[in-house]
């Protein structure tokens, strides 16, 4: 598995379905629900865009029998976090998780995903503002390092930033966010995974 999971809030989800753009809809979700009792779902990536301005039921309705569920934003803008978290919880989500991984260019025009852990001081705004909004858990998904940031520090520091504004879960995709040069789909496997350097985050930011 490409993800670890660190310091998990929502029960002991040892198995996780990653979010996964276009294809973990609300009948993909289901089918994996059918295979697995206790796996935490994701949703797709929903921006705040999409549901400020959009169709809110399109993009948040479910099956009950998908929890538990955990609904995946895209945003950097804090106070948009914070109504588009409310309204996840106020749809029944278990958990709202906000994307710091994603190396799309057309992610990264909105100013957030990956690119995002060049700024981890907004980052933090983002997480408290929606830790002070909902009282379900906020989880952050991001990578180790941006093209070439790939030291041990930059990370770790990322993860400090944002844990002292509230979030005690990390979704750590073990590889480099490719920003230039690699299409999403070969950034799944290029760089290789990294799991030494997420096994010492585990030390360094213990339960």
């Amino acid at each position: 598995m490409e993800n670890s999971q660190l310091n998990q809030q929502v029960g002991s989800h040892r198995v996780c379905v990653a979010p996964m753009l276009d294809w973990t809809d609300l009948h993909c979700r289901y089918f994996h629900r059918l295979l697995s009792k206790h796996a935490l779902l994701y949703t797709e990536m929903v921006t705040t865009g999409a549901l400020l301005h959009g169709d809110v039921s399109r993009h948040l309705r479910f099956n009950a029998q998908e929890h538990p569920l955990a609904l995946q934003l895209g945003g950097c803008e804090p106070s948009d976090l914070a109504r588009c978290a409310r309204l996840g919880e106020q749809w029944g989500y278990d958990e709202i998780n906000l994307n710091c991984g994603c190396p799309s260019e057309r992610v990264q025009r909105g100013a957030f995903g990956a690119s995002l852990m060049k700024e981890p001081h907004l980052v933090a705004d983002g997480v408290k503002a929606m830790v002070d909004e909902v009282a379900i858990p906020v989880t952050v998904k991001h990578r180790i390092g941006i093209d070439k940031l790939e030291s041990y520090e930059f990370v770790r520091d990322f993860v400090g930033v944002v844990a002292a504004a509230g979030c005690s879960t990390f979704i750590v995709h073990a590889r480099n966010a490719w920003l230039q040069g690699l299409s999403p789909k070969e950034n799944r496997e290029v760089p290789p995974c990294d799991m030494p350097l997420v096994h010492q985050l585990k030390k360094d930011f213990p339960v």
